[in-house]
């Protein structure tokens, strides 16, 4: 369809949707015809390319056309889902003009806004995960005259609990109404079968339409001095700078605060209260020069306005991250700029890989496995929706079908009934138990959201006291600093080890010890084995001997390092991970060129002994510990998803080096 019959068969909503950009973007072109066709549809674009005018405007085309807003008072038509209330707020902002233009009602529904009420239904709904979860427990009948659902930024979700709560809370609202039709939104991602997760038979529209990315990296020591060089030289006026810590972003937000930009640096983070963010929000979108410290909160697309520069202060957790934080700058141009700032030669790396990969666009994502412990809430949720009657085995199995089978969910209520979370009033028919009840009525049952940090912790010599250095996940023994520690007392809650001296590491796990490798998937280990071994193929990993002693450089990163060195250690051989670059086998040299496999049941053996350290890590999601135990140690079994990465590890192959090399390689990743 041609962009003039496009605009023709937009006859009510082009003028307030398009008609101050006067045209159509590709996405745009590409999106509406499938929609007024009454396709489902997946919309894969990169970020400012126009998605949500893409689906929004066609969709409200149909219902206009079919006179479905008018007498539509309290007859919600269109459900908005989009992952946080930030984006809920940007989006309402965003919208409220077309919408009042066309004299449709639209309303929000979130955690801060509960705008919905009895007596007063929009025929417009913007709202979050959680708040469709309380809405369909609650009032499912305001849904029977529902006509389209839209899920924004899909990608956000997907691959955590919060998408396959989605899932199921879709199954869930399919009882209800079937007669839906479904799009969805989401930037550059590896996975296209995404929309299949979701809702049935949707159309692929995809742009892939990648910005030429322009970056400059730079070290942290004296990091300040030099934005502000970069500044005046590029006349930017409006810089957002990311860190991947609170306390960062408060602590640079004085540092910065300087010529030109003094008294005009800002702070956005999830611990500011609602009111803060929202009242920084618009002091960037209407300021001609300012600076804005901020967490991952800002990767979404919340409106700043144009943003000159964007400043990563060391590497995010991948490259999905990376490419989200820089698409928040120049959001209307064809070009990015970006600056990086390292703490070391290591970080240096990480970033030319992430870079190199962003403008590829080929992100190294982990393949979907469904999340456990999304059972156990949404068992709470369904079973609260049918409280007056209550519900049967049969209808559970259905609602969760096929995001987890019957013997997992049969498995994961035998616990919750075991442990008096649910009971039968007769035999058969299950009810909330009466005490979560009380919890479901304040609303705290409805959030699948956990906090992770990584699996960081801060380390101290249990003798001096004094703080040694930071690392991911714990062993008996591990190498920091250059020398050997063993723990003495490890304070969960506070995230702290005490170690003491356990004497010197070898020669090269000296050289290796550095910053840790950080959160990215394993796969990415070739890419970054290719920056200093161009020559090695890329299943080709090199090791050395160093006495009776194995160096094996992988560059899994710190989680898969972890869970490789301990089930090899449980196997029987002394392995022992260096910051998720170096495994070292210690009195052990390979019989051939394959690389060391574990097996399953050391790693699941070592998952169950570790079950809280990794959930930290992996973020298995706020009901994780109201699964059994063998279903926490199958929820990381396939979060991490072994399986694959199993036969990654068979697809290797190792190839022996000198020594030198192999020390000389070390020396370029501290």
């Amino acid at each position: 369809m041609e962009s003039k019959s496009i605009k023709e068969a937009l006859c009510r909503t082009w003028m307030p949707f398009f008609g101050h950009f006067h045209s159509f973007t590709p996405i745009q072109e590409l999106t509406i015809p499938h929609i007024l066709e009454q396709k489902n549809v997946v919309v894969i674009s990169p970020a400012a390319t126009g998605k949500t005018e893409a689906v929004i405007a066609p969709v409200l085309e149909q219902q206009l056309t079919k006179g479905n807003f008018r007498d539509a008072a309290n007859k919600l038509r269109i459900l908005y889902i989009s992952p946080t209330r930030a984006l809920v707020n940007d989006l309402y902002r965003r919208l409220v003009d077309p919408v009042d233009y066309l004299n449709i009602t639209m309303a929000v529904k979130t955690g801060d806004r509960p705008q919905v009420t009895r007596k007063k239904v929009p025929n417009i709904l913007l709202t979050t995960p959680e708040s469709f979860d309380s809405l369909l427990t609650r009032r499912p009948k305001i849904f029977m005259d529902l006509e389209a659902v839209i899920l924004d930024e899909i990608h956000l979700l997907d691959n955590t609990p919060r998408g396959d709560q989605l899932r199921i809370l879709l199954n869930r609202l399919r009882r209800i109404n079937d007669r839906l039709q479904y799009c969805a939104l989401s930037a550059t991602i590896d996975d296209l079968s995404i929309g299949d997760r979701y809702f049935p038979d949707p159309v692929v529209c995809f742009l892939k339409a990648p910005r030429e990315i322009e970056y400059q990296l730079i070290p942290a020591n004296g990091f300040e001095q030099a934005l502000a060089k970069i500044a005046k030289e590029h006349t930017f006026k409006k810089i957002l700078v990311f860190f991947n810590a609170r306390s960062l972003a408060e602590l640079f937000s004085q540092k910065l605060s300087r010529p030109p930009f003094q008294d005009l640096v800002y702070v956005h983070h999830a611990s500011l209260p609602k009111t803060r963010r929202e009242e920084v929000e618009s002091i960037m979108n209407k300021s001609e020069r300012a600076i804005l410290c901020a967490t991952s909160t800002l990767e979404l697309g919340i409106d700043i306005g144009t943003v000159d520069c964007i400043v990563l202060y060391r590497p995010p957790f991948n490259v999905s991250s990376l490419l989200q934080r820089i698409g928040r700058g120049n959001r209307r141009a064809a070009r990015l700029f970006a600056l990086g700032v390292y703490v070391s030669d290591w970080e240096r790396l990480l970033f030319e890989t992430y870079f190199e990969c962003a403008r590829q666009g080929q992100l190294y994502e982990k393949r979907y496995t469904p999340c456990l412990s999304v059972i156990p809430q949404q068992i709470y949720s369904y079973l609260y929706q049918r409280r007056r009657i209550g519900t049967t085995m049969r209808s559970l199995y259905n609602i969760f079908m096929p995001v987890y089978d019957e013997e997992e969910v049969k498995t994961v209520f035998k616990k919750l009934f075991d442990d008096r979370k649910v009971e039968d009033a007769r035999p058969g028919i299950f009810f909330d138990s009466s005490r979560l009840e009380k919890k479901i009525d304040w609303g705290k049952i409805h959030s699948n959201i956990a906090e992770t940090s990584f699996g960081e912790y801060d380390v101290f010599n249990v003798t001096m006291g004094n703080s040694i250095g930071r690392i991911f996940h714990l062993r008996e023994k591990f190498v920091l600093g250059g020398k050997c520690w063993q723990i003495v007392q490890i304070v969960e809650k506070e995230k702290k080890v005490y170690a003491k001296y356990a004497g010197d590491a070898s020669a090269v796990t000296k050289i290796f010890e550095g910053k840790g490798a950080g959160s990215y998937n394993y796969s990415l280990a070739p890419v970054i084995k290719g920056k200093f071994l161009p020559g090695m193929a890329q299943h080709e990993f090199p090791y050395a001997a160093e006495g009776d002693n194995t160096h094996i450089l992988h560059l899994f990163g710190s989680l898969y390092g972890f869970i490789i060195a301990e089930a090899l250690f449980e196997d029987g051989i002394d392995a022992m991970d260096v910051q998720g670059k170096l495994l070292v086998l210690n009195s052990f040299l390979p019989a051939d060129d394959r690389f060391p496999m574990p097996s399953v049941d050391a790693i699941r053996k070592v998952i169950g002994e570790n079950i809280r350290r990794l959930e930290d890590a992996l973020g298995s999601g706020a009901y994780f510990y109201d699964l059994p135990h063998e279903c926490q140690v199958e929820d990381h079994f396939l979060n991490m998803d072994i399986h694959a990465f199993l036969q990654f590890l068979r697809s290797l192959k190792l190839v022996n080096i000198e020594l030198e090399q192999f020390k000389q390689i070390a020396e370029s990743l501290k």
